[in-house]
């Protein structure tokens, strides 16, 4: 739910509420707040934020997008969409940084490719709506490791063993496991004017970077490290990329019996955590002046 979508529901109920009595109810919004007033002079008011809740409430809709595959759930604060992406465990092929690499990342880093199994790989998509309304990729992306298909919103989430994944210490109002974002590269179709494509565009985008980019040492110098340095002692499998590679020849599922380490949080409660980071409600409009800039950017000539 977004701000424009937010408008246009409000707009309808307010319509349909006005039709069905007299026919000459009046609402009109003065800064924060919203006046009702009846045929026979009776008023009536409400601070605006609260009767955006009560006309816009929660509804299961995807506002006409086609969730790609994957995604088990969407989550919606103010002007901040989150998407829960699921990837089922398998062997996956990376550009990994290698031991003789001349650089620990950017210009000069050398790669080689390793295939090593993942658990269940969970990421958090986060998308912002601008002042316009419209919703975009954000930076604020995160991903985790789970062990389990995800089942329900109140699951825990354990921190990826990945290099790319960032740490911060301490994590007091940053990501959890912020997906380095630095090679992502924006296309066209995630300005799409149809959300139904931008929105995917962009989930694509992400993914693709996560996942297809190179994996080098960035976290351990601009941020307090990566999750896979963090992770390297939970298990002797995972000490190194190399007997990370040649441990599925032992135990083809071992990555789902791996201690990885507990993030003590929920889907839910890590949701929680962004739309806070990100001020969602703030981004809800609040008075008259903010409908007022998405009437002039969103007007149709007649």
């Amino acid at each position: 739910m977004n701000a424009e979508w937010m408008l246009a529901e409000l707009e309808a109920q307010l319509l349909e509420r006005c039709e069905s009595g007299s026919g000459s109810d009046l609402v009109t919004i003065s800064g924060s707040e919203a006046v009702a007033a009846s045929p026979e002079g009776q008023k009536a008011s409400m601070p605006l934020e609260a009767l955006l809740t009560k006309v816009a409430a929660r509804r299961m809709d995807t506002g006409g997008v086609v969730l790609p595959d994957g995604v088990k759930a969407a989550l919606t604060e103010g002007g901040v969409t989150i998407w829960v992406y699921e990837r089922p465990p398998g062997v996956h092929r990376f550009l990994w940084i290698a031991p003789d690499s001349p650089a620990p990342f950017g210009e000069g880093t050398r790669y080689r490719t390793v295939r090593i199994a993942l658990p269940y790989l969970i990421v958090l998509v986060v998308f912002v709506a601008h002042s316009s309304g419209r919703l975009f990729l954000s930076g604020a992306n995160e991903c985790f490791f789970r062990v389990q298909p995800l089942k329900s919103l109140d699951e825990p989430l354990f921190y990826p063993a990945l290099l790319n994944c960032s740490r911060f210490e301490p994590p007091d109002g940053r990501p959890l496991s912020w997906i380095c974002t630095q090679h992502l590269k924006p296309t066209p179709a995630m300005s799409d004017p149809d959300l139904n494509k931008s929105l995917t565009a962009g989930f694509n985008v992400l993914r693709r970077c996560l996942l297809e980019s190179g994996f080098n040492l960035s976290s351990e110098h601009h941020e307090f490290s990566s999750w896979f340095t963090a992770s390297r002692e939970v298990d002797p499998r995972i000490r190194t990329v190399e007997a990370w590679e040649q441990a599925p020849a032992q135990d083809p599922v071992f990555v789902l019996e791996v201690p990885w380490i507990n993030t003590q949080h929920t889907v839910r409660q890590v949701a929680a955590r962004t739309f806070t980071r990100l001020n969602a409600r703030a981004r809800t409009p609040r008075n008259a002046s903010s409908l007022a800039r998405i009437i002039f950017t969103n007007q149709v000539s007649p």
